[in-house]
């Protein structure tokens, strides 16, 4: 942004411009760029944001594509899109129970938090609102992750690579990267758990939690960073619900991640997820 211009008091009748200098400079917008080369070529089209999952035999079949699916070969740099500090950094692994149904999950995921100074509208008036975070989500990735939980990445810095073919390591899917923009900082009550414990608490059943069950309109409030505490209206017992939870693996469990970080969710929850290519090209990335 140009300083603005103050007319200075007049000097011998001349009135001198001199240029005005803030308290404080505000911070540049960020620069964002593809998470690898050749991204968009390995769209394969659409990328399949916001799919809907119709076969009967998948194991996400009703639900939608919450991320790109990027179909580069295994080994391929991943980069972080833009400056920002990794909230999550670990492996979550497929796993198969006892009765022989796989449990899918992630394989090797990162996680990094982006603070958007100044704020990104995300939506045009007359609805306008601001997006101050995003985060950026990298899931089947290698396991030589090259960054940790809580260390600060630059736009571009390489921080893995797509892991190999069907293999342990990115969840036993086909290589490729599945990557996604999720609005908001990474720790927040997202809308879609926001709506769902409503829902329930609303329903004949009620919201089951633990030893008690809540029924009626909700009162939620943030505890913490990572606490949501909930009770019920008209009074009565409140229980603390945490905003982070694990993987569902047996064995070898990964430190705490967002429950956000899904693949895929119901309909209304594509709402709380950018179209990372979109977005992208309008951050300037090419």
């Amino acid at each position: 942004m140009l300083p603005r211009l103050l007319r200075a008091p007049l000097l011998l009748g001349v009135a001198v411009l001199v240029p005005q200098k803030p308290d404080t400079q505000p911070a540049a917008a960020p620069r964002f760029e593809f998470p690898c080369s050749e991204y968009t070529k390995g769209l394969r089209g659409s990328g399949n944001f916001g799919m809907h999952v119709d076969a009967k035999g998948s194991p996400f079949h009703g639900s939608y594509h919450l991320a790109e699916d990027v179909w580069l070969p295994a080994g391929t740099e991943v980069r972080a899109i833009a400056d920002g500090v990794v909230r999550y950094s670990a492996f979550s692994p497929t796993w198969t129970d006892d009765k022989g149904s796989v449990h899918w999950n992630l394989g090797n995921v990162i996680v990094i938090e982006h603070a958007l100074v100044p704020p990104i509208e995300d939506t045009p008036p007359p609805e306008a609102a601001a997006l101050h975070a995003v985060c950026s989500f990298y899931v089947h990735l290698a396991a030589d992750r090259r960054v940790q939980t809580g260390e600060r990445v630059t736009r571009g810095q390489p921080i893995g690579r797509i892991g190999a073919d069907k293999s342990e390591e990115n969840g036993r899917y086909p290589a490729h990267l599945h990557f996604g923009i999720h609005k908001g900082p990474y720790v927040q009550v997202p809308p879609a758990l926001e709506r769902e414990l409503r829902q329930a608490a609303a329903s004949k059943t009620g919201l089951v939690l633990g030893p008690f069950t809540l029924r009626g309109e909700l009162v939620l409030e943030r505890q913490g960073e990572s606490d949501l505490l909930i009770r019920a209206a008209e009074g009565g017992p409140t229980a603390v619900l945490s905003l982070l939870v694990g993987s569902t693996a047996p064995k070898d469990p990964p430190p705490d991640i967002m429950g956000w970080c899904e693949g895929y969710g119901p309909r209304a929850t594509l709402s709380e997820w950018l179209a990372p290519a979109k977005f992208l090209r309008r951050q300037g990335a090419r």
